[in-house]
């Protein structure tokens, strides 16, 4: 993975109300970095499930506390506003 991030934890083991968006938050910079190192991983993620780096940074998170789901859930909604905003920059 060409960029490491701290990947905070959730607030709480238990669901709580916001924790999907603390997980987006917790990914953002990561997700961000790697969009620009491995864009056809961004892509095969959008689609499928996270590949490449972007399944090693589900990894990560699971080891900062978040489960699978919600991580890759988070990786694909990042990895579709990175792809949507890389298409506003270039239309």
């Amino acid at each position: 993975m060409p960029h490491q991030h701290a990947i905070d934890p959730p607030k709480e083991s238990a669901d709580y109300p916001g924790r999907s968006a603390d997980c987006v938050a917790a990914l953002r910079p990561a997700v961000a970095d790697l969009a620009i190192a491995a864009p056809e991983d961004l892509t095969a993620t959008m689609t499928t499930a996270p590949a490449g780096d972007f399944a090693e940074l589900v990894a990560q998170a699971e080891r900062a506390g978040w489960r699978t789901d919600e991580a890759g859930a988070a990786i694909r909604q990042l990895a579709r506003e990175q792809e949507g905003a890389r298409g506003t920059l270039f239309d």
